[in-house]
């Protein structure tokens, strides 16, 4: 009792605590999951339009750079000539004007000398914050040592005089002549780069960075905690950021910074709260589980004991179970059983007498000499052969044996039947092969009545045993359904059949009371039926016009012992 006590407290403990730490857990995992898609999702999403953006702008820029600088190739002048001749430089602008004329993004096209003095250009002076630029440092010292096209942000620390240029070299013989230099103001990039719940910032190789960003910065530089190629969770200015970042060429970088300051303290609020209701959960559930299970332990203890007293006999031991124990139902059931036992007791000698009989008849037609010897044989010969399979007839072989020699139990559901009915045709399976076809049609409705136990098995076997047909096939449908008030269960074989003389002396034999013949199995399914059920019910034996016999037991409907469903007679009638 102590043993069922610690497993009626585990099987509590199981069912109480598992629903609240499936709730925590399935919280976690929302907190984790709405990171990912209002947070990481998100970030990338922005940051790739954003890199998509900026890819675009870069590579039209170059096309123009390369295009300008073929134009000016074409040109005989030199920038200095350029720069004193008016009609050389209008000649000029005149030749780059379609490449700036098929863009409305407000870029502006400067050519300088050496010096990065303006020769000619959109403006006749750069914009604000770029005219001190010199040929001795910042990009046009880069474009002077390289031929290579050369890009990154300049301009004053402040919003509105940031820009991005874009730039290459002007060489004739080999001596550096001048600039061709493209600005882009950068208010005119401002949509792209912003909207959403982040920051999507534009940075150079020099940490160079071109707005928008809400948090200050000193000299227009990004810190040095947020990194330009991987994802972080980054603490500056006292506030968390998450911070991705993507090198989109030319020494530029892209970051896309989303603030989560306040969006973490509410999952750490929301997690401790989950975490903190499954421990406040754990001490409330162990004392409900302690009482429970003490209370139902008594009930168990007064149970087994008036089944001990009803086991020697003693019909009028009082069985007194407490209100709040939940088992009012088995009371009654009780003292409902003591009451009937006597009567049924004196009612069913004859019956009983009648089962004892059909159940030896029964264990000597289920499992007959013949049947185990062939299975043992074969098994031993699969040993040698298909380990797998002799492993495979031995489990169906056990458990045949032991539903058979069960007498505890005289009635079953038919699925349960079927069950045992398929372990036997899987025995016989291995042992015919393809040789033998089995299939059922069984109405579902039919699964939970109650039948006798193993009631068609002996008519089954004369199936396998006689329904080979002239090939040495056998094929057995087996059928259930509902005919009116009653349960029908057909076995039907394709063999060649009885002769009409054997045919009529087993219906003449299901018709009398004794058997002194050799269908000993049919007559055997016959009798008990009659015996249980009267004479209304029994077995019938068809010969098909199509070949092969047909055994049909006709059963009551049974959905409980003793208990006729009449709502399912009534819905067949």
């Amino acid at each position: 009792m102590h043993q069922f006590q610690d497993e009626l407290r585990q099987a509590l403990w199981k069912y109480a605590l598992l629903p609240v730490l499936l709730l925590t857990v399935a919280g976690l995992l929302l907190i984790v999951v709405s990171w990912q898609h209002y947070v990481v999702e998100d970030n990338a999403r922005h940051r790739q339009q954003l890199v998509s953006g900026i890819q675009t702008v870069m590579e039209d820029g170059s096309r123009r750079i390369g295009r300008i600088a073929e134009q000016l190739d074409k040109t005989p002048n030199s920038i200095e000539a350029i720069q004193c001749d008016g009609n050389s430089r209008a000649n000029v602008m005149a030749a780059v004007y379609p490449e700036l004329d098929s863009t409305d993004t407000g870029l502006g096209f400067y050519l300088l000398d050496n010096q990065g003095k303006v020769a000619a250009g959109s403006r006749q002076r750069l914009p604000e914050g770029l005219q001190d630029l010199s040929g001795e440092w910042g990009i046009l010292q880069r474009l002077s040592e390289s031929d290579q096209l050369q890009a990154e942000l300049a301009g004053d620390s402040h919003r509105s005089n940031r820009y991005l240029l874009m730039g290459k070299a002007v060489r004739q013989a080999g001596r550096l002549e001048g600039f061709i230099l493209l600005v882009m103001p950068g208010s005119v990039l401002q949509n792209q780069l912003s909207g959403g719940k982040q920051d999507v910032i534009l940075l150079d190789r020099f940490d160079n960075l071109l707005f928008p960003w809400s948090q200050e910065t000193a000299e227009g530089k990004v810190p040095a905690a947020f990194s330009h190629t991987k994802a972080s969770l980054v603490h500056y200015d006292q506030q968390l950021f998450y911070s991705t970042g993507q090198e989109i060429g030319h020494g530029f970088a892209v970051l896309s910074v989303t603030p989560v300051t306040n969006l973490l303290s509410r999952y750490v609020l929301g997690a401790g709260f989950l975490v903190a209701l499954f421990i406040l959960m754990v001490p409330i559930i162990g004392v409900s589980v302690l009482r429970e299970s003490r209370g139902k332990a008594k009930s168990i203890d007064e149970l087994v004991e008036a089944f001990a007293a009803v086991k020697t006999g003693d019909w009028t031991h009082p069985l007194k179970l407490q209100p709040s124990s939940g088992l009012a139902v088995v009371q009654e059931s009780y003292e409902h059983m003591t009451r009937s036992l006597q009567e049924l007791m004196k009612k069913n000698e004859e019956e009983a007498k009648a089962s004892v009989i059909s159940e030896i008849r029964q264990l000597e037609s289920q499992f007959n000499p013949h049947f185990l010897f062939n299975t043992l044989e074969n098994i031993k010969f699969m040993v040698k052969l298909d380990r797998d399979a002799a492993i495979r007839m031995i489990k169906s072989l056990s458990k045949l044996l032991r539903y058979s020699i069960d007498n505890t139990v005289r009635r079953v559901s038919l699925a349960d039947d079927l069950a045992y009915v398929r372990g036997y045709v899987e025995i016989q399976q291995l042992r015919f092969g393809s040789r033998l076809e089995y299939r059922e049609q069984i109405d579902p409705q039919s699964l939970g009545c109650e039948i006798p136990k193993l009631i068609f098995q002996p008519a089954l076997e004369n199936a396998v045993k006689y329904g080979a047909d002239a090939k040495g096939k056998i094929a057995i449908l087996l059928q259930a359904e509902f005919c009116e008030d009653t349960l029908q269960i057909r076995i039907g074989d394709q063999g060649r059949g009885m002769e009409p003389e054997t045919f009529a002396r087993l219906q003449a034999l299901l018709e009398s009371e004794e058997n002194d013949s050799v269908h000993m199995g049919v007559y055997n399914i016959h009798r008990r039926i009659r015996l249980m059920y009267g004479k209304p019910y029994g077995v019938q034996v068809k010969q098909r016009e199509a070949g092969g016999t047909e055994v049909m037991l006709v059963l009551p409907i049974l959905r409980e012992e003793g208990k006729r469903n009449a709502e399912t007679g009534n819905r067949r009638r």
